[in-house]
Formats: structure tokens, sequence, C-alpha cells
């Protein structure tokens, strides 16, 4: 049996053994795949239906499909290059898998795979019901089907060769002993590079063309050809699969995909182990008088001792030393990059304008802290790892444990919510009322998804996850999101009333914080906050002790 059938018969016992989260998760994907293929059946009928556009539709159909097969190839290549050395070479099973009596590469293979399904797993299953929309718009033949799923797997798999070949030579080439964390550091610094350049295109400025300066830019995006880069591949095969033909650039986009996974798997036979070796540490033993002054807290550990028994001194440590969670910060810098150059091109003159852009950045804070949360927040207890019964051991309860790794997590969060909330609000020049609105926005969405993400994550852990990255994708992962979005539709709903206040101007007064209607809006707050952050953990901390290693 091979690596690969050893961990997919793993998988399936797993599944097996909870047929409640296996139904709660179908059921979420074939609602998401409903709402995906519902939305391109209309945008289809939409663009065949515009008489501005005519004999163009075609075109401009297979220009969008292949814009959208290079977004969703750069988020692969941009989750690739972020997590590649943390499951090649971080997994904390491979120094099991490398004693076995089998090739470094069919090790490397299964790493691959892991990263594959973790980096496109998402892309592809949004791409599947966008393609089963257009062959039904079409009235594709049986074929199409098969051909398009292929050709997008294949595109995919190009992002995740070349970062895991990256990740082969960033850990063959850095120093010793430093190797993942040099390695890291770079990756994460060129994937976050590739997304603030894409940002910085800013396509927006499309909004400020005249209808003939539009027309004639749709008539040259419909004749924009790219015929050099994989997705125009990709669209290509999947345009002409619509017709029940096998296209040359489907087979070229699969033997591409084939050869370049096969030439990595050629180095990774010779380098894996060697690179493996090289990322362990193996720096000099400090001297006595360092070790004896490593002994003593530093000044910022004294006030942190005490909370959680030093449960948060170790995480920091710990983050600080393990390149898989401090690289999380740096795609955190990334993110506010984008969002600052994305704010920094609004253009707005009036008044109410602004304050109905700042209302849109209030909810967008709140969904784009949910992705966050589920990063920083979540796979805080998971990552106490199968030592956890070393924890159950200590004077330690769970609940203590819980809101050690919540007062951990929220610095980073709040740091994150407010820093935005208060640029943007300085930036759109918002009326009092918004301006308040977008820091508070950002503070009520630290706590609630922390505690959210550090309840969730102690209700449903992962000690046996042999990668961080794994961790967000198990059932309490989705159903962290599903709150997560809930959460950020009710406070979107509670902050649009002082948004319509001052964007319309109805009352009898202007909108205060401070008034009667202020301070409804501030309670309803409150309780939301305390509803999405307490009760998780409550719920969290009392299943976390009653946690058994049988139960994994």
């Amino acid at each position: 049996m091979t690596l690969i059938a050893m961990r997919l018969r793993g998988t399936f016992n797993a599944l097996r053994h909870t047929p409640l989260r296996l139904l709660f998760g179908l059921g979420l994907l074939a609602l998401v795949y409903w709402g995906v293929g519902s939305l391109t059946t209309r945008a289809l009928d939409f663009i065949t239906r515009l008489p501005d556009i005519g004999t163009i539709a075609d075109a401009v159909v297979l220009r969008s499909l292949e814009g959208l097969f290079v977004v969703l190839m750069v988020s692969v290549a941009f989750s690739v290059l972020t997590g590649a050395i943390s499951t090649l070479f971080g997994s904390t099973d491979l120094p099991l898998l490398l004693a076995l009596p089998v090739p470094p590469w069919q090790v490397f293979g299964l790493k691959v795979a892991e990263t594959y399904l973790s980096s496109a797993l998402l892309p592809a299953l949004l791409t599947v019901p966008v393609l089963t929309a257009l062959g039904a718009h079409h009235a594709a033949p049986i074929v199409y089907y098969p051909v398009a799923v292929l050709a997008v797997m294949a595109l995919y798999a190009l992002p995740v060769a070349l970062g895991s070949f990256l990740a082969l030579v960033l850990m063959r080439l850095a120093p010793q002993g430093r190797a993942k964390e040099v390695a890291t550091a770079l990756s994460v610094v060129v994937a976050a590079g590739l997304v603030l350049g894409l940002r910085a295109l800013r396509p927006e400025q499309l909004n400020a063309l005249s209808p003939e300066e539009f027309e004639s830019m749709l008539g040259a995006f419909a004749n924009l050809e790219l015929g050099w880069l994989p997705s125009a591949w990709a669209s290509n095969a999947v345009w002409r699969a619509l017709d029940g033909s096998i296209s040359p650039p489907a087979l070229l986009l699969l033997a591409l995909a084939a050869l370049s996974l096969s030439l990595v798997g050629w180095v990774a036979g010779r380098a894996y182990g060697q690179g493996w070796f090289r990322g362990l540490d193996s720096l000099p033993a400090a001297s006595p008088t360092a070790a004896a002054r490593r002994q003593n807290p530093g000044w910022w550990e004294r006030p942190l001792r005490r909370v959680g028994q030093g449960v948060v001194v170790k995480d920091l440590l710990l983050m600080a030393r393990d390149p898989s969670q401090w690289s999380q910060l740096l795609v955190l810098v990334a993110l506010a990059g984008v969002y600052f150059i994305s704010t920094d091109s609004l253009a707005v003159g009036m008044q109410s304008f602004r304050d109905a852009i700042g209302m849109l950045n209030v909810a967008f804070l709140a969904f784009l802290l949910a992705g966050v949360g589920v990063r920083v927040a979540f796979p805080l207890v998971s990552l106490e790892g199968e030592g956890f019964w070393l924890v159950k051991t200590a004077p330690l309860r769970a609940a203590r444990l819980v809101r050690a790794k919540f007062l951990g997590a929220l610095p980073v969060m709040l740091l994150f919510g407010c820093g935005l909330g208060v640029a943007v609000s300085m930036r759109l020049e918002l009326s009092a009322a918004m301006q308040l609105a977008a820091p508070l926005a950002g503070a009520c969405a630290a706590v609630a998804l922390t505690g959210l993400g550090v309840g969730l994550g102690a209700a449903f852990p992962r000690f046996d996850s042999t990668n961080p990255t794994e961790i967000p994708m198990s059932a309490g992962g989705l159903v962290y999101m599903v709150c997560a979005l809930g959460y950020a539709v009710l406070s979107t709903a509670l902050f649009a009333y002082p948004a319509w206040r001052s964007i319309t101007g109805r009352g009898a007064a202007t909108f205060s914080w401070t008034g009667q209607d202020g301070l409804l809006v501030l309670a309803a707050l409150v309780l939301l906050v305390v509803l999405f952050a307490v009760v998780p953990m409550v719920v969290g901390s009392r299943r976390l002790e009653a946690w058994e290693p049988a139960q994994d």
C-alpha cells in the first residue's frame, strides 16, 4: 500500500466516525454550489442578452473565464508560497515517514499532495460550479465535464509544483540551522509582493471611463490574446470542450503539469532528505552565561506570567521560534498593504458618498477579520499538539487555558481591526458618527471573532494534525467560518442604522453615539459581541475539560 493510499484510508475512517460533521459539510458545500452556479447562470444570461455586446458575447465570456483562472491561480500561488515550507519540511510525521523503507520522493509526493489539497482545494471547489453552469448554459456534451475538471486541476498543479520547487531550493541554499526561518520569510515576501503588485494595477480606474471609452475597452478585451499564459490554455481547453473536442491547449496543459510534477519529484529524490535535515535545529549550544541569563524571565514576561500560568508567554516564545506561526504576521502585513492601496485609490467628493463608502468598509472589516481569525485564533488550542495530555495533568483548568489563548490572540486582532478602521476613517474624512463606527467595528469584530475562534478551536481540537495549515481545514474550521460570516452580517446590520442616519439626515437631530438611539446600538453591539465571544469560549472550555485522547 502506498503512502497516499494509507493517508486516504485514514481520512476515510475519520469521516466514517463523524457522520454528522460529514453531512453538515456536504450540505454546506451543496449550498455553496447552488449559489455560485445560480450567479454564474444569471451572469451568462445577462451577457448573452445585453444588446451592446452583440457578437462579441462569447469572446467576453472566454476572457472573463480566463481572468477568473488568473485570479484563482494567483491565490493558489500565494497559499503555496506561504505554506509549502511548513507542509513539506515542518510536518510532525516527517521523522516517521523518512525512516520508512521508501524512497524520499514518495514522501515528498505525499506532502505535495497535501500541499495541493490545502492550497488548491477551495479554488477548485469554487471553479467546478462555474464550469458546470457554463456547460449547462451551452448544452455541452458529457465529455466536456471531465475535460474541464482535468484542465482546472492541471492548471492549479502548476503553482503547486513551482512553490514546492522553490521550497526545495530555499531549504537547500539557506544557512543550516536557520533554513526553515529564512526560506519561510523569503517565500512569504515573494507571495506578498505578488499580491501587492497585482493590486497596484488598480483595476477600479475603469470606473472613470466614458461609455464610448468603455465600449472600446470591451472590444479590446474581447480581442486580447494571452496565449502564452497557462490560464489561457485552460480557458481555451474548457471553451473548446463545450463542442466535445479535446484541444491541443488541453493536452499541452496536462503535459506541462505532469512534466512539472515529475521534475520536482526527481529533484526531491536527491535533495528532499538533506533539505529536511538542514531545517532541523542544529545551531550550536548556547554558552553557560547565556543559558543562565535565559533562565531569568525578561522584563516583558513578568506582567504576563500570571495570565494562564505562563501560557501566553509560552505561546509567544513558540511563535517566535516556529516559522509556520510568525509567517502569518507577514501575511497580515501584506493584507494591510492591499487594504491601504485600495483605500488610497478612492476619490469621493460628497460627504454622503464618503459615509456610504465608510459603511462598506465597516462590513468589509468584519469579513476580513473572519478570514484572519481562522489562521490566528482558531488553531491556538490545537497547536498544543499530542502533548496536550501534559497540560491535562497540570493544575490548570481548561477555562483558564482558553482565556489565556484568547488574551494571546486578541492584541494581534485588535491591532489589525482598529488600525485599519482608524486609517480608513482618516483617509475618507468621514462624518463624526461614521468616524467612530469604523474603529468600533474593528474592535468589536476583533473581540467577537477571537473568542469565537478560540472557543470553537477548543470545542473541535485537532491535536493529531501533522501541520498547522491542516487545522483550519477541519470541520471545526468550517463551523467557525459559517458563524464568523453570521457575525459579519449581523454587525453590518447594526452599523447600517448610524450610516443611514448620517447619509440621509433623517430624524430630528443628527445621529450621536451618546444619544438614545446611539446607546441602543451600542447595547446591541455589546450583546452581539458577548454572544459570539463568551458563549463559544464557555462551550469550548467544557468540551476541552471533558476531552480524552481516545476522542480525537
